[in-house]
């Protein structure tokens, strides 16, 4: 492997990184994946567990 093929594979892992690092960081703040409101959503029990 050359030099920029290992920059491009470091670049890619990185924002898959992020990505879940962020997507963790939300579901322990208590936000859902939806950008809408949740009240009508199905699923709104997996993402707003009532304590």
């Amino acid at each position: 492997m050359n030099a920029p093929t290992i920059l491009i594979a470091l670049v890619i892992a990185a924002v898959f990184v992020a990505i879940v690092a962020r997507g963790i960081h939300n579901r322990r703040q208590g936000k859902g994946g939806c950008g809408c409101g949740c009240e009508s959503c199905p699923g709104h029990g997996a993402c707003h567990p009532k304590t």
